[in-house]
């Protein structure tokens, strides 16, 4: 089995601690046998040894030449290997801070290269679940929080941070606000939330900004300064119980949708060179050919057809909300993609 050639940082640190320690007690040990001196005596000559501060001459008439020559032992060997612990204690520090600022630069690059990602701000009890629910879907993250504590979760999590305040426009430039296809802001204060929503949308027009909204009043705030989504957690609590008490079957069928387990919903975007622009859904015969339904078609205009009918006609830049068993996208994809 091949051998380590090197120690990690916690390592060496618990070695620079222990060598210290056996200098001290050894020392302690050699003024207790040579000048019968007591404990805290034998560990007050050696500490003012091995430190270099010196001692009184009151103090040095007072121990044996033997104890002499075991001062001067332990200035050798004791200082060297305190010399050696300091080294050692500088070195974890220092390898410490230039692997921060090397592992900086690496994630500062990978944000760099980034584009079509979603940018989170806030990573909080509720920022953090909406990066692990968007991880299942292969999205690519980026977070931005300004408490050191919750980027370090959010590192330790596996995703892309900015430290800093997403109010801030320089902060979620380096987020790169300007190639997002979509930025999420779930701060602590619907305040916050509509002045990222406001600069967010300055940057980048088209990106899709969903908000949370602490208060019901601040739904429109927010989509007034920008957010295609405002979000108040309590609202749609409310209503998901209200569901669950008087239609489970239908929460049940769509938590297996969600959840993609036997079933799919998802949205599929007609580009405009797809062969499916200008057919007809009958045509298209798109449950036959890839087993999935169209519930809606959400229109260029954002006019949104429920249940659309066979003669429905597809237009370049449609969205369908579509429906079938595991695998229908994919077959989809496959034949329009």
């Amino acid at each position: 089995m091949a051998q380590r050639q090197h120690f990690t940082p916690l390592e060496r640190l618990a070695l620079a601690l222990a060598l210290l320690l056996v200098i001290a007690v050894a020392g302690t040990a050699g003024f207790i046998v040579l000048d019968k001196l007591s404990v805290i005596d034998a560990l007050y000559m050696t500490l003012i040894t091995i430190s270099t501060l010196g001692m009184k001459a009151t103090t040095a008439e007072a121990i044996s030449t033997a104890g002499k020559v075991w001062v001067m032992v332990l200035i050798v060997v004791g200082g060297a290997a305190a010399m050696v612990a300091l080294t050692l204690l500088v070195g974890v520090v220092v390898e410490g801070h230039v692997r921060s600022i090397l592992g900086r630069r690496k994630v500062n690059k990978q944000i760099a290269s980034l584009e079509n990602h979603i940018i989170v701000c806030g990573y909080g009890r509720m920022g953090r679940s909406i990066c692990q629910r968007l991880r299942q879907s292969k999205s690519p993250l980026v977070v931005i929080d300004q408490d050191t504590r919750k980027t370090a979760q959010a590192e330790q999590d596996g995703f892309l941070y900015v430290l800093g305040d997403a109010s801030e426009e320089s902060v979620l430039r380096d987020a790169r606000m300007e190639r997002a296809s979509g930025l999420v802001a779930v701060l602590d204060t619907d305040a916050a939330n509509v002045y990222v929503t406001l600069i967010a949308r300055g940057l980048n027009p088209k990106v899709f900004i969903a908000a949370r909204a602490e208060q019901v009043e601040s739904e429109s705030r927010l989509l007034r300064a920008g957010a295609n989504k405002a979000i108040c957690p309590q609202v749609i609590g409310a209503a998901r119980i209200a569901n669950i008490l008087t239609r489970p079957g239908v929460v049940d069928f769509m938590d297996f949708a969600a959840e993609g387990l036997d079933l799919e919903a998802e949205q599929y975007h007609v580009a405009a060179e797809s062969k499916l622009v200008g057919q007809t859904l009958r045509q298209a015969n798109l449950p036959s050919q890839a087993g999935v339904l169209v519930v809606a078609l959400k229109r260029k205009d954002h006019q949104t057809i429920f249940n659309p009918g066979p003669d429905t006609v597809l237009q370049a830049d449609d969205v369908m909300i579509i429906t079938g068993r595991t695998g229908s996208m994919a077959r989809l994809a496959k034949l329009y993609p």
